[in-house]
């Protein structure tokens, strides 16, 4: 996993917890890199998931709330690093129906090596879009957060509900809402 997913969530939990937080966390986590991040580099994964449990079980909140929270966090990071990207979009359903066959393939000139979730639209209209989700780390909640927080970008009220019915062996179905 990139680097800065890293740097983001120590980021993350110093600005919504405290720098006391992380100290103890690297401390207490026996994580393989000591805890020392590069935005460049690449992490094993089970890394942000050890770093995540300790948070929620220190901190009493759920995972997926953590997670939730980090994705909304990290869009301002991917905005202001890409803003040439986010710019070409009008509004927050043009823009997630663009992830698959715009952002990534933009990122993955970036980096290469990447390993990015899939996002394939299913059903579209002006205020509905219906994204399945796809990805090998199951950040379903990371990415609901960066979803809301799209549409906070756009100031745009809406909805994101996952969809119990899919079937999760396909992904997660997203039902995107815009509200009026």
């Amino acid at each position: 996993m990139k680097g800065f997913m890293f740097t983001n969530f120590l980021d993350f939990i110093e600005k919504t917890h405290d720098l006391q937080l992380i100290d103890d966390m690297i401390l207490s986590c026996n994580l393989p890199s000591g805890g020392v991040y590069s935005a460049f580099n690449k992490y094993e994964f089970n890394e942000l998931v050890t770093m995540l449990t300790y948070v929620s079980k220190r901190t009493d909140t759920h995972p997926d709330i953590l997670l939730e929270q980090f994705g909304a966090f990290v869009f301002p990071y991917l905005i202001g690093k890409h803003s040439y990207i986010i710019e070409t979009y009008s509004n927050p359903l043009d823009l997630l129906a663009g992830i698959q066959d715009h952002i990534h393939i933009e990122v993955k000139k970036l980096y290469d090596d990447a390993d990015l979730p899939t996002f394939c639209v299913t059903d579209r209209t002006d205020n509905r879009l219906a994204l399945i989700y796809n990805s090998s780390k199951g950040l379903t909640f990371f990415a609901i957060g960066l979803i809301k927080a799209t549409l906070v970008h756009f100031k745009v009220k809406g909805s994101v509900l996952v969809d119990d019915s899919f079937d999760k062996r396909e992904g997660v179905k997203f039902d995107i809402q815009l509200l009026r």
